[in-house]
């Protein structure tokens, strides 16, 4: 059986767009977010200096959970997601045309062993291209 758990979040940068526009159009508030141009601060709302670069909206698909493999695959979790998101396909392919880009961003943490695999076949690849969205996974190993 696999021994990983993850999270997975839906972000979309964008150079230009405003958050509330992307919040619009999915009709989804973010978990986190900020426009472009406005002033940056941490976490706690402490001012770091300067102003964002570009929009960042990211919602956690997960609801504040790690789902474990044991019970939902991650690519299972993906082909869902794919499917549920297949209705803003042009607005996926709107915002990489204009110069940003959707993600899924993953937490992927090992559970019990530092050996994790992933299988992307063909159709979960072609189904999540189709949607213009990247997957980034960012490991977190077992380090006992």
């Amino acid at each position: 059986m696999p021994q990983y758990e993850f999270t997975v979040s839906l972000k979309v940068v964008h150079p230009k767009m405003k958050v509330e526009y992307i919040s619009e159009y999915l009709s989804m508030n973010p978990d986190a977010q900020y426009d472009v141009g406005s002033e940056r601060v941490s976490k706690a709302g402490r001012p770091l200096g300067g102003t964002y670069e570009c929009t960042l909206w990211n919602k956690d698909l997960c609801h504040g959970n790690k789902l474990d493999a044991e019970e939902t695959l991650f690519e299972e979790f993906v082909k869902e997601q794919n499917l549920v998101l297949a209705k803003y396909r042009d607005f996926f392919k709107e915002v990489c045309e204009t110069g940003g880009c959707v993600e899924y961003f993953v937490g992927w943490f090992s559970s019990g062993s530092i050996n994790m695999s992933i299988v992307f076949d063909p159709e979960l690849m072609q189904s999540t291209s189709e949607l213009n969205i990247s997957i980034v996974l960012c490991a977190y190993p077992d380090n006992e």
